[in-house]
């Protein structure tokens, strides 16, 4: 794990909002837990606690904040948010012939591309981080 306070900080937001998100869909599709509005609150709630810790870390730290978005970070933050649009594009093609063909309600088909979208982002920024593409 890196030493710099900003790309820990957004390590851990990162996987904060993959764990829940993954926990979120596998508790939904057990039928166990809360609804599905709560989990929305839940990792609604903690992304702006993210956005907000991650604000004041780069107010405190600048020189750190530098750092940690060199050209490696923000080639690996533009790759993600790049998987991240194709991903919900793929399900979004999944999803409408899902509807078209009657099997998949329009609105559970809506509901369900939150979670691909919030979280296919965070979760290749942490391959990234893994594979050593980023800190």
């Amino acid at each position: 794990m890196s030493t710099n306070p900003v790309s820990r900080i957004r390590l851990i937001g990162s996987a904060m909002i993959v764990i829940l998100t993954l926990t979120a869909v596998i508790a939904s599709f057990a039928s166990v837990g809360p609804s599905g509005l709560t989990w929305a609150w839940l990792i609604g709630g903690a992304a702006i606690g993210y956005a907000v810790l991650s604000a004041i870390m780069h107010l405190r730290h600048p020189e750190a904040a530098e750092a940690a978005w060199d050209e490696q970070n923000t080639a690996a933050h533009r790759d993600s948010l790049i998987f991240g649009f194709w991903a919900v594009l793929a399900v979004f093609i999944v999803f409408l012939v899902l509807v078209l063909s009657g099997r998949l309600d329009a609105s559970m088909a809506f509901f369900w591309l939150g979670p691909v979208l919030g979280a296919a982002p965070p979760a290749h920024y942490l391959a990234s981080i893994l594979r050593g593409r980023a800190e």
